[in-house]
């Protein structure tokens, strides 16, 4: 496997800059955060897979999606998403109902339990993060703080979904 460190000749970025040293930083960003998400996950002892959860927190934010566009949100394949809603739906963490725009489709909605869930979730989640903050530093938390600010923004720009 190469690290972007070891093609010094890159292509340029498509405003045809070459902005190849910041490729390190953007993969170790990457890795990092996916790392942490993971861990923090498995730590928490919630027995819902990540793509699930993450499917539970993106129709919590923008309402109830089509199976398809969940897909798509998350590069994974239809089918892969399929059963993903269809184990949340067992679970009555979401139900399904008709598309007002398109009678042929449905959209995946949340239900009182998914929400609990989700809360759940994120609650687990902070318990087992919080403390490692009391380790650091103000200053660190503030960066820290600012680089969630970030991460977003970036999130938002690299997705469209505002």
């Amino acid at each position: 496997m190469h690290s972007a460190e070891s093609h010094p000749t890159a292509p340029p970025d498509s405003d045809g800059s070459s902005n190849a040293s910041l490729r390190p930083l953007a993969n170790q960003m990457v890795a990092a955060a996916s790392r942490f998400a993971r861990t923090a996950t498995q730590i928490s002892g919630i027995r819902i897979s990540a793509v699930s959860m993450r499917a539970l927190a993106y129709i919590e934010r923008h309402g109830p999606q089509r199976i398809s566009h969940l897909a798509n949100y998350e590069s994974i394949s239809q089918p892969a998403m399929t059963t993903a809603i269809n184990r949340l739906a067992q679970d009555g963490m979401v139900v399904r109902q008709p598309d007002p725009v398109d009678a042929r489709a449905h959209l995946v909605a949340l239900t009182d339990q998914g929400d609990t869930a989700l809360q759940e979730y994120r609650r687990q989640v902070a318990a087992i993060v919080q403390p490692t903050f009391d380790t650091l530093s103000e200053a660190d938390r503030t960066t820290l703080a600012r680089a969630v600010e970030i991460l977003e923004s970036l999130t938002n720009k690299l997705t469209g979904f505002e």
